[in-house]
């Protein structure tokens, strides 16, 4: 079965969101991450969660609610939610800045969607950030972000993550062995070629900035 896009909304800060639904993608609010949608006038298909921090007086009568103490953050509910509906490509936003506990915890979520044959991508305003287990990012020529000396980074979240692979970045890499100890990736720049950046073994999590 083909799938679109599941785009969850989290409460976390809000960002800039331009984005074009298909017929196939799903919106999922996280929350909070309800008004964010009110006020970026995009609908929701599903709203899940606790719903200590929305403020919104309008949640729909379908909302999927649960309570507050359980062991899922609403996001991980959000995410289990597009699992579930057969979705492998997430785009999470509100899911950055804010309360640094809920960065690291929406970090571990993007693990959790790499260990489960699934990708996840974090959207702030000026950065995202991806998580690969045991697989490739690629990076267009054509992408706005791919221009020379924007910044992206590579971080070993295994203990050891096995021959890491970089190239068309400034700094290439091939085979290299990264460790969650030490930031080696930190800091390299898109050089306006194609690039990919694999791991063989493990799992990675690529930082880049946007345009």
């Amino acid at each position: 079965m083909e799938t679109g896009i599941c785009y969850i909304f989290g409460a976390g800060k809000k960002t800039h969101c331009d984005i074009t639904l298909s017929s196939q993608d799903i919106v999922i609010a996280a929350d909070g991450g309800y008004d964010y949608l009110e006020e970026s006038g995009l609908r929701a298909d599903f709203v899940v969660g606790d719903f200590d921090s929305v403020l919104s007086r309008n949640l729909p009568s379908d909302s999927l609610r649960y309570p507050r103490e359980k062991d899922d953050t609403d996001l991980m509910l959000a995410v289990k939610l597009g699992l579930s509906k057969g979705y492998t490509e997430f785009a999470i936003y509100g899911g950055l800045g804010g309360r640094l506990d809920h960065t690291i915890a929406n970090l571990q979520i993007l693990t959790y969607l790499s260990r489960n044959n699934a990708i996840g991508t974090l959207y702030e305003d000026t950065y995202a950030v991806r998580v690969i287990t045991d697989g490739t990012i690629s990076f267009g020529k054509e992408l706005p972000e791919n221009i020379p000396g924007n910044l992206c980074s590579v971080f070993s979240l295994s203990d050891i993550s096995v021959n890491v692979t970089i190239q068309g970045l400034k700094y290439e890499l091939s085979d290299a062995n990264l460790t969650n100890s030490f930031p080696l990736g930190v800091s390299n720049e898109f050089t306006g070629k194609k690039a990919h950046i694999h791991v063989k073994k493990g799992t990675i999590a690529v930082l880049w900035y946007l345009s």
